[in-house]
């Protein structure tokens, strides 16, 4: 199968944000915008992308690495009630955005959600991955998402093991190592079934540890197929 590109967009400007997408629109099948780093960011922004990008639009309000929010809790809550009934999908983590998520919930909003999990320092056991998931679970989730460090080369075997699991049961998932044992499940991955591939440019534009590029994973690719 072809992978679905995905261009994370990282910059603190609305107008940087409209080039970063304009510039890449035929190389990649969606975009990940942060929006929390956009210090102009308004609710007639999220319209316009919404509007502009219709299904190839997620946004999220998180910081790499988990790092505090700056947005204030009312602001991504009401962020929340305009995407409603859009076709946006919107990356809350099942840890620290449980705010939002039951947000969601108690107002019956129509939201499309990447119900995720992350951990920059491990890689859960197989126990505790398939809890992770039970809570997940609990939110109804449009795409489930997955993304730990891997320490080892069986902490990544044991996220793709994760990934099939979840493809058999027929979900929708997104399951990545970080780090540089995490970069074979990038590669593994896209072969096997994640809904989506983060990948940027360069290297610099990396949103997580242990992104490989747009080219890099494309020649990769290639080179499996042939």
């Amino acid at each position: 199968m072809s992978p679905k590109y995905c261009l994370p967009v990282i910059k603190s400007q609305k107008a940087d944000v409209l080039k970063a997408i304009d510039n890449n629109l035929e190389d990649y099948s969606c975009f990940e915008v942060w929006l929390d780093y956009i210090e102009d960011l308004d609710e007639d922004f999220i319209r316009q992308l919404t509007q502009d990008l219709n299904d190839k639009l997620i946004v999220l309000f998180r910081r790499q690495n988990l790092e505090p929010i700056v947005m204030n809790l009312q602001k991504r809550l009401s962020i929340l009630s305009a995407l409603h009934n859009s076709q946006t999908l919107v990356d809350l983590d099942v840890r620290t955005q449980t705010a939002e998520l039951n947000h969601i919930g108690e107002k019956g909003l129509e939201i499309k959600t990447i119900v995720s999990y992350h951990d920059y320092e491990q890689t859960p056991s197989a126990v505790q991955l398939q809890a992770i998931i039970d809570t997940m679970d609990e939110y109804q989730p449009a795409i489930y998402k997955l993304a730990t460090l891997c320490n080892s080369q069986e902490d990544s075997l044991r996220l793709l093991r994760q990934l099939l699991e979840l493809k058999a049961k027929g979900f929708r998932a997104i399951v990545l190592g970080m780090g540089e044992f995490g970069a074979i499940t990038r590669v593994f991955g896209a072969l096997w079934g994640n809904e989506m591939t983060f990948a940027p440019n360069k290297k610099a534009e990396q949103s997580a540890p242990g992104q490989l590029t747009r080219s890099q994973l494309q020649t990769i690719l290639t080179e499996l197929k042939s």
